[in-house]
């Protein structure tokens, strides 16, 4: 049984590094939410915060897009995806930081957080599984 496993999952370096990012940070949603919550609270409270995110999200996002580049099978597409929609997300963190704290204003992202918890999970799975 542990062989099997152990046979399905991806041996691509980047799928299995951004397979496991994304599914601890999503079991990290579930497992520490009051500190996901006063996460989000601090980003409400001081907007510089986004260009701290900003800076953080630029460099993998850019990494991703540089030095992976493969479009061969749907997780290498999924994390494809992933990189450019993290560049976008850097670009307005770092670019137009006021439009994320309208949004977080609005409490959508904290009311829905378990939503982001589960599809981080989904998609390390699907990027380590697949």
């Amino acid at each position: 049984m542990n062989n099997a496993i152990a046979e399905s999952i991806n041996t691509d370096p980047f799928l299995m590094f951004f397979g496991t990012l994304y599914l601890v940070i999503g079991l990290s949603i579930f497992l520490a939410a009051k500190h996901w919550h006063d996460f989000i609270k601090l980003f409400v409270e001081h907007e510089s915060l986004s260009l701290i995110m900003g800076i953080l999200s630029l460099p993998i996002s850019l990494f991703i897009i540089c030095f992976y580049n493969n479009w061969d099978s749907l997780p290498s597409t999924v994390l494809m995806v992933m990189g450019f929609v993290g560049l976008v997300k850097a670009l307005i963190l770092l670019l137009r930081p006021h439009w994320v704290q309208g949004l977080l204003a609005k409490g959508y992202v904290d009311r829905y957080l378990w939503l982001d918890g589960l599809s981080a999970i989904i998609l390390g799975a699907a990027l380590l599984l697949l």
